[in-house]
This record gives C-alpha cells, structure tokens and sequence, in this order.
C-alpha cells in the first residue's frame, strides 16, 4: 500500500462548526478547533483505503463496498475517539461513548431543538420565573443558530398549517424518499416531551427543557428510508464518472443523502464530514470545500436549494 498524500487533506478542510464554539474566549475557541487534525489524520487513511480499494474493485458493487467499507471505517474511528477521548461532562462524556455506535430506530429517533440561540450566549442566565435565557454575549454558536432557526421558520411559512416538513431525497435510480423531518406544533410538543423522558430515565436534569410554546425540532427519518438513502449515496459515489463535474454532481448530492440518514445516536455530523472530504478528494482531485454549517443546512433546507449553496461553495481547482 502506497503512502497517502498530505498535500490531497489538511485541517483547513474540516471547518469548526460554529454551532460548537460556544465561547467568545480564543484559548477555548483553539481547543475545540483542533478536533480538525484528528479528522486529517483520520481521512488520509479512508483516503487510502478508498483509493487502494477501488483500484481492486471489479464492478459497481464492489465499489459500493469500498465506499460502503471506508465509512464503517469512519464511524469505527469516531467511537474511537469518543472512547479514549471523554469530556468531563455532557453528552460527550464517558458515560455516553456507547452512544457512538448505538444505531437509531424508528422507536428512538435521533431529535434535535431548532432555535433556543439565548441559551448559546456566553454568560447567559436561566430565569426559572419566565423559563427563558437572558443576557449574556453572543458567540459563533449562537448567531448560528439564530441563523438556522430563521431557515427553519421560513421553511414552515411556505407550508402554512403543516405541523410536519418532510425534506423529500432524490435517489440515483429517480425514486423519492423521505428524510430529516422538521416538526412544529403538537410534533414539536410530543418531541420535547419525549426528550424529557429520555434524560429523566438517565437521571439527567429536565428543568429547562420547554414542552410547550413555539417550537421547531428535527427527527430523523424512519429506519427503511435511511437505509435506502445511506445506500444511494454509496451507490452515488461509486458510479463511473464520466468527467470531473458529473463527480462533483455524484458528490454534492451524496453529501445531502448522509446527511438525511444519519445510523447513530451520537457523531455522525463528523462521520459524515471526515468520510465527504476523503470520499471526495478520491473522487475530484482536491479538497472539496465543506460548510461549517452543512449539517444544520441539510437539516433545515430541501435538496435542491442545499445542492445550489454547497456547490456554489466549491472552489475551482487551479
């Protein structure tokens, strides 16, 4: 096996989420930013292994297989890291590395608050009497959010008296399926009252979770649809690319499709982003170009509009 090139991958491929630097202060703002080397390393050997194994495939099938490989490879690494690697506290914790490789059901899907960017200001204060969050400075994670929960309710607004926006997945062979799903309403309500009793279960502290009011979540898609989807994006990127731009179209559209089937409970946002930036340099060339916010935007965005501003993100090669 050939060594891999580290000119192809740098960590100026893995921007930080901003949704993550939830602090103004540079010294912890450099820490959380260097999760971007473990996601180097960890590419240039999917990298590898890609390139190494579709130079052995026979057809598309077994492309689909190296593909299909290399991400299991990734998700292997990303439990890796949650294991030896735990935060003090939180959901990154010790105690949560099993979530790293516990799958999503259909009877516990993945779900996530839209909007709440007051809690992502540093230095804010619970206020028990108005159960709001006050004060405080903004950071990177909140103007985010505020960002992404403005999509999210521009999103509704175009489906006036809908509870539930499906986002719809085009595959490769031309069939529709359904994906992350943006929930309002009494959606929303039975959504925050199941996120309730999942951490009351584990002992957590529910006092600050809101039930009630105007609430937007995301659900992930039921367990046939994310299992036809993970596949289309394989299938996406093993395709015999004719030339350069039908690559970078298999690889936009890819990129959306992991997106709505993420397979388990915790890390599939840096699954996802370590697998496209080694998936994509096998298949481009060079680097393509990742949005801090990619997960948030296939979260809340249709395809089509998702595709546009991805692509119109990519630089050209020189």
């Amino acid at each position: 096996m050939t060594r891999p090139s580290r000119k192809l991958i740098t960590a100026e491929a893995f921007p930080t989420p901003a949704l993550i630097l939830r602090t103004n202060d540079p010294i912890g703002q450099r820490r959380v930013r260097e999760f971007a080397r473990k996601q180097t390393q960890a590419a240039l050997l999917l990298h590898q292994a890609i390139t190494d194994g579709l130079r052995a495939a026979g057809d598309v099938n077994d492309r689909v297989a190296v593909f299909t490989t290399a991400f299991e490879a990734a998700e292997n690494w990303r439990y890796r890291i949650a294991v030896s690697s735990p935060f003090p506290s939180g959901r990154y914790a010790a105690g949560h590395a099993e979530r790293f490789r516990t799958p999503i059901t259909d009877d516990n899907p993945n779900l996530f608050r839209v909007g709440e960017h007051e809690r992502l200001r540093e230095n804010a204060v619970w206020d028990p009497a108005t159960r709001t969050y006050i004060g405080g400075e903004e950071t990177p994670a909140s103007r985010t959010m505020r960002q992404i929960g403005a999509l999210a309710a521009a999103r509704f607004a175009r489906s006036p008296g809908v509870d539930v926006v499906n986002n719809q997945v085009t595959l490769p062979d031309g069939r529709v399926v359904g994906g992350m799903r943006l929930l309002r309403g009494r959606a929303a309500h039975h959504a925050a009252t199941e996120m309730i009793a999942r951490i009351a279960a584990q002992c957590g502290d529910t006092s600050r979770i809101i039930a009630d009011g105007d609430l937007i979540y995301a659900a992930s898609a039921l367990e046939t649809d994310r299992t036809t989807t993970f596949h289309g994006a394989m299938t996406l990127l093993a395709q015999d690319h004719a030339s350069r731009a039908a690559a970078l179209a298999a690889w936009l559209a890819a990129a959306y499709l992991l997106y709505q089937a993420p397979r388990t409970k915790r890390g599939s946002d840096a699954i996802n982003r370590t697998f496209l930036i080694a998936a994509g340099t096998r298949l481009l060339g060079h680097t393509p170009v990742l949005l801090h916010d990619i997960d948030l935007r296939a979260i809340v965005q249709p395809m089509d509009q998702f595709l546009a501003e991805l692509r119109s993100a990519q630089a050209t090669p020189t």
